[in-house]
């Protein structure tokens, strides 16, 4: 039987975890709520997982053109553009573009891993699992926007292919309260431990 984590020190022991900065975006972390808590929290946990080798990977979300969209993601984007045909939507998270920059000092160090991806989970079309398996992580520990979108769907995509997560809850952030608090519910109350960033920088600076 496997060796399941109970307690948080295990769950992020450095030597099986590795760090995800989600979409920490002009244009997505930018626009959350709580966005500056956001950023001063994941610059903390950058703070105490380099000094430790713990590998840090980053999101890079870049939008292809409307036509190459799908539908699903269509009718999102009309959603979040407030428009109620196709035809009206403008092109946005394009790379070189300046919403799909990284947050204003919070950047990818150079020996951190840049992945891009176009969906709101990690492990579609990228090499992030072969990354993972390669270097032997057991737990992703992330921080990011949005909550109810990338965090939790990486969440559960992750524990499909056999990785435990853990949630940073005050580094990450979604567009209302609301959204955030009903995926952290969630979150709670499923496979995945709910922590502050301050119960996780303890256990990597002791």
């Amino acid at each position: 039987m496997i060796n399941l984590p109970t307690q948080l020190s295990e769950f992020i022991d450095p030597k099986g975890v590795a760090l995800l900065m989600w979409d920490m975006q002009k244009g997505l972390a930018g626009k959350a709520s709580n966005a500056m808590a956001v950023k001063s929290n994941a610059l903390r946990l950058l703070a105490a997982a380099d000094p430790l080798g713990i590998p840090v990977f980053w999101s890079q979300h870049n939008l292809p053109s409307l036509e190459h969209t799908t539908g699903p993601f269509l009718l999102w984007l009309m959603k979040k553009q407030k428009v109620d045909h196709p035809s009206l939507l403008k092109e946005s998270m394009k790379a070189g573009g300046d919403d799909a920059e990284f947050l204003d000092g919070l950047k990818p160090a150079p020996h951190h891993i840049v992945i891009p991806k176009s969906q709101p989970s990690l492990f579609i079309d990228t090499p992030f699992d072969l990354r993972l398996k390669t270097l032997g992580i057991k737990t992703i520990v992330i921080a990011g926007v949005a909550t109810d979108i990338g965090v939790e769907f990486n969440c559960r995509h992750a524990a499909a292919l056999g990785y435990f997560t853990v949630v940073a809850e005050d580094a990450c952030g979604s567009y209302t309260q609301a959204a955030h608090d009903r995926s952290i519910d969630f979150l709670r109350s499923w496979t995945t431990p709910v922590v502050s960033t301050q119960e996780i920088v303890q256990v990597w600076t002791r």
